[in-house]
């Protein structure tokens, strides 16, 4: 297998385990890589659920997701302050 094969593979089954809510075999597919390719298989799984979010959801429902996702971020890196 290539090395982008692996990594749509990688990315693919982590994925996966996010929508199955599966935070075990996710640590485990994650655990099981070198650690150079940890940083790789999360921006690709990143990538491939923001694909099926797009492809898959009203544009509505992403405007709102987007919303909550910065609305977290601002929260979180305000708590403290």
């Amino acid at each position: 297998m290539t090395t982008e094969a692996e990594y749509l593979r990688t990315a693919s089954l982590a994925t996966a385990a996010a929508l199955r809510d599966d935070a075990l075999g996710l640590r485990r597919l994650l655990h099981s890589l070198p650690a150079e390719q940890i940083a790789a298989a999360c921006e690709g799984s990143i990538l491939t659920m923001a694909y099926l979010l797009r492809n898959f959801l009203p544009p509505d429902a992403i405007t709102r997701a987007i919303r909550e996702a910065q609305s977290v971020a601002h929260d979180t890196a305000t708590e403290g302050n």
